[in-house]
């Protein structure tokens, strides 16, 4: 059952969400705590299990591009806010031989408004998701081609654990943590059933500010990863004109956690113990 704090606290007002506490009853753990600041070298709470031997972290990928995680806008601003913690993939049509891929361990959320519909997340999210469709119209102009639209990211996300579903059974469990509806992670699950449907724990953190990003034409379609050149403008000047050497663990050091240390802790642990 999901809270009313989590309507009450900001989430009505996402486009504009600001506030530094995040709420937590609809996990059961305390109603809301501050937010606290980690250091790089605190940044991974929980070690990745590593299903998937070919994923990079940041010393291992290319260098001259950064990953970004293309999810659901509305989805994006429930992890922001603190009112989700994971992620379920089984890869888009352009994926479907090869199933989801892990590639990055430390990546934006890039959001996207493709495929994202009310009947899929639950009635309490509706009228955010009208009013963030209302403000990508605003946005992006309709008269301007896809590829000259531009995208906001707000966010990056370190992922702390790993693993496959094993069963509709275990999906139900986990629906506390999430704002699918069950017939949409059902639909999910059924989907392209030779591969399996994998759980992303992430430990989100909110940019201080925002990296407004043109689209390119190589990003469209329905697959799950964008890589962003280095050399982009806009990722350029966010950086003021020198990317750090390893640039998530730059944005660690400077930005906060969407939920405090103990907290994400315990939620952690109640995730891993239901999968």
């Amino acid at each position: 059952m999901i809270s009313n704090s989590f309507l009450d606290n900001g989430f009505n007002d996402i486009v504009g969400f600001n506030s530094r506490t995040v709420p937590l009853k609809r996990f059961g753990l305390d109603s809301e705590r501050p937010y606290s600041t980690i250091s790089s070298d605190a940044a991974t709470a929980t070690q990745v299990s590593n299903t998937q031997e070919n994923f990079n972290d940041e010393s291992k990928s290319h260098t001259n591009f950064l990953g970004a995680l293309k999810e659901w806008a509305i989805v994006c601003k429930a992890l922001e806010s603190g009112n989700q913690i994971l992620l379920f993939r089984k890869g888009g049509i352009m994926e479907f031989r090869n199933g989801f891929e892990l590639k990055f361990k430390n990546f934006f959320l890039f959001p996207t408004f493709e495929h994202q519909a009310k009947e899929s997340i639950r009635m309490e999210y509706h009228a955010a998701l009208d009013e963030l469709n209302r403000k990508n119209e605003s946005d992006n102009a309709k008269t301007l081609p896809d590829s000259n639209k531009t995208t906001e990211i707000t966010s990056f996300v370190e992922i702390t654990h790993f693993t496959e579903v094993p069963d509709l059974t275990t999906l139900k469990k986990l629906e506390n943590f999430h704002i699918w509806t069950d017939d949409y992670l059902k639909s999910r699950f059924d989907y392209n059933p030779k591969k399996p449907l994998y759980l992303l724990l992430l430990r989100v953190y909110k940019l201080n500010n925002s990296i407004r990003i043109t689209n390119k034409p190589e990003w469209v379609g329905c697959k799950s990863w964008i890589q962003i050149d280095s050399h982009d403008q806009e990722l350029t000047q966010y950086f003021e004109n020198h990317l750090p050497k390893k640039p998530f663990e730059y944005l660690k050091s400077i930005s906060k956690p969407c939920i405090d240390d103990d907290n994400f802790n315990k939620l952690s642990e109640k995730v891993r113990r239901i999968i």
